[in-house]
């Protein structure tokens, strides 16, 4: 009859050995204290102090979140950024950003940094040190040597989010858009 040797107590797993699941630990520790770190919604200098350690790790792994979505005061926008591309001809084509509504589960998530940048960022006229980048992208994008664009349009389309009725229904606002930059490519920025 063969005899069934039971695990010894205290984890010990066959396959692993102990530097090894000292340094898992570390990771997922690593990992929860950045993340904590990050996420606590106070500033007190303790916090403050934990954010500025875990900072570049965070970044580099894209584990940052703000929760400013949610408070103190949410966004009443619904936005987002697109472009229109003027080319060589004359025509005109449209282009957006990545929208969620707009795509599948795993787009979405391999987009979203993607979309938020645009939509979070890029549209913010705080921000438009970025916009000659943003529209030399779009334009590379879009680039045909039969037909090159010769400007990029950046436009905000933005829908006013309202509170509820009184009977539970919503009626988002109408759309609206308003072009805040216009780039004309130059031949050095089209490879």
């Amino acid at each position: 009859m063969r005899s069934h040797k039971t695990p010894q107590s205290g984890g010990h797993h066959p396959g692993m050995g102990k530097p090894a699941r000292i340094a898992l630990s570390a990771f997922i520790l690593l990992n929860l204290f950045g993340m904590v770190s990050w996420c606590v919604p106070m500033e007190s200098p303790l916090v403050v102090a934990c954010r500025n350690v875990v900072k570049p790790y965070v970044l580099f792994t894209g584990l940052f979140q703000k929760w400013d979505m949610f408070a103190p005061e949410p966004s009443r926008l619904n936005c987002y950024v697109g472009a229109q591309i003027v080319y060589r001809d004359g025509h005109n084509s449209l282009w957006t950003f990545p929208r969620m509504e707009n795509l599948g589960i795993v787009d979405k998530y391999f987009k979203e940094r993607f979309r938020k940048f645009a939509n979070d960022n890029l549209r913010l006229d705080t921000n438009s040190a970025l916009w000659p980048d943003a529209a030399r992208y779009i334009a590379r994008l879009h680039n045909s040597a039969a037909n090159p664009p010769v400007a990029v349009n950046l436009i905000r389309y933005w829908s006013e989010v309202p509170p509820p009725t009184s009977n539970g229904t919503y009626q988002p606002g109408p759309w609206q858009q308003y072009q805040f930059f216009r780039y004309n490519v130059v031949p050095g920025d089209l490879p």
